[in-house]
């Protein structure tokens, strides 16, 4: 190769901070929106450059932003697709929030210039929000009253599920099945909303 090409743009847009590729003028959300075969097979080749680069699959696993491969045969398709998912959205939280802390820190530190915040102090994060939607779900059912059960962001960062004290990295880590779909649906709900 005998200069710099640009494979692709990734940007975080507005206003949840959906994350969008864009290749050759188009945005796609999903690697499924891409029609040509030749054009979906370079950005995934792309992306597993990238994920060469970022040590592997396991480094992000390890590190708490994506789920382990399950190679289980008890759990179902449908049950795989829902947690990874769910996974995928919670990693996606957690890097908004590692680029916004990011990008405030690289705010701050330019001289003569005085930050001035995008959104008011009273406003929920993501995580705020989605355990909003979850307290709604947990006050409705009388088989989880007198539980106290929250999402909740780690003091050194990343995201925890507080289930009467203990804290959990994945919904998939707690025994009561009802928490886990519980805490699925108001991800759902949130993501819809």
């Amino acid at each position: 190769m005998k200069k710099e090409v640009e494979v692709m743009r990734v940007l975080r847009v507005p206003p949840m901070g959906k994350l969008v590729v864009e290749f050759r003028g188009n945005r796609y959300e999903n690697i499924a929106q891409v029609s040509e075969e030749k054009v979906k097979r370079f950005l995934l080749t792309a992306v597993g450059e990238l994920m060469a680069f970022s040590g592997g699959y396991q480094t992000l696993v390890d590190e708490g932003l994506a789920p382990p491969i399950i190679t289980s045969d008890s759990k179902t398709q449908s049950d795989e697709s829902l947690s990874e998912q769910q996974a995928r959205f919670l990693a996606s939280l957690e890097a908004s929030r590692d680029a916004l802390k990011a990008e405030k820190k690289r705010i701050s530190s330019l001289s003569g210039i005085s930050h001035v915040s995008a959104a008011p102090s009273s406003a929920l994060n993501p995580v705020e929000q989605i355990d909003r939607i979850l307290q709604q779900y947990v006050e409705a059912d009388p088989a989880l009253s007198g539980r106290s059960i929250h999402l909740v962001q780690h003091p050194a960062g990343g995201l925890q599920i507080d289930v009467d004290g203990k804290r959990y990295q994945r919904p998939s880590e707690i025994d009561d099945q009802r928490i886990q779909i519980l805490i699925k649906k108001a991800i759902k709900e949130w993501e819809a909303g």
